[in-house]
């Protein structure tokens, strides 16, 4: 009798914890979520770097949650499923301050599932910046916090346009347009085979960002997009009080070795790009 009425208390208990975890996550999309569980979470992907100081600090809105970060070493978690919530990726910082994550995705609109979590920094940027790249849908994706502590704090999202499909703006073979950037196949164009060239519209001319330069650059054009993301930050009084952020051109190519890499342009200079991660 006594070991029944143990099992029915531990079933009690269990119920209960589960109910208490429900009722967290499962606030509405545009509601405060200060206490989510991430415990709940099925799956995280690490990005181990060094960050410089305020690179996860969010602009200041209300002093009493963001901080000034310490240049150090430290993990930032990519989480799938945040708070038990299917399709809702969140980045957490190291130290769980303020709302225990400084950027997630709100609905419909942007969630997705994370495969892959890295850091980069192009040369001229601020700091490193942590992305997440994945699938939303039927399409890849990639995600990077938008550092902005409104409520939830968001993210900036865009999917991956292939040649030709829904969303790309130049119907010639080999050319991946979005906005006022063009990512060019140099076997279609420019004689320039295994080439891939970015382009901006610049007045009325497309004008060269840069272009992958030699074998160890090389690679097949499969995908395009258009990120915004934070470059610059400025520091003050202990917090984040001004930001810049700029349209990052992003393509995905596959390399003669059959691995994928996600590459950008190479700041000023026309000739050369840079791989922002590799898998």
């Amino acid at each position: 009798m006594k070991k029944q009425l143990k099992q029915v208390l531990v079933m009690c208990a269990c119920s209960s914890l589960l109910f208490s975890a429900c009722s967290k996550e499962n606030a509405p999309d545009g509601g405060e979520d200060t206490v989510l569980e991430f415990r709940a979470t099925p799956s995280s992907l690490s990005i181990t770097a060094a960050w410089a100081q305020g690179a996860t600090t969010m602009l200041t809105v209300n002093s009493n949650v963001n901080f000034i970060h310490a240049a150090q070493t430290n993990t930032v978690k990519v989480w799938n499923n945040l708070g038990g919530t299917s399709g809702r990726i969140g980045f957490q910082r190291w130290d769980q301050r303020g709302t225990a994550h400084f950027g997630r995705t709100l609905g419909t609109a942007d969630n997705g599932t994370a495969s892959h979590a890295f850091a980069w920094s192009s040369g001229n940027w601020a700091a490193a910046v942590p992305f997440a790249f994945g699938t939303r849908g039927t399409r890849e994706a990639i995600w990077t916090p938008a550092f902005e502590n409104v409520r939830i704090p968001a993210v900036a999202m865009s999917e991956l346009i292939t040649d030709n499909s829904a969303g790309d703006e130049n119907t010639a073979a080999g050319i991946i347009e979005v906005g006022d950037f063009r990512a060019i196949d140099g076997d279609f164009h420019e004689n320039r085979p295994n080439a891939v060239i970015f382009r901006k519209l610049v007045g009325t001319n497309w004008e060269q960002l840069g272009r992958t330069n030699g074998q160890g650059d090389h690679g097949n054009l499969l995908a395009f997009t258009v990120l915004k993301v934070r470059t610059a930050f400025t520091i003050s009084g202990g917090k984040v009080t001004a930001q810049t952020f700029e349209n990052v051109p992003i393509a995905k190519i596959e390399r003669m070795n059959n691995k994928k890499r996600l590459i950008t342009d190479l700041p000023f200079t026309p000739i050369g790009s840079q791989m922002m991660y590799e898998y």
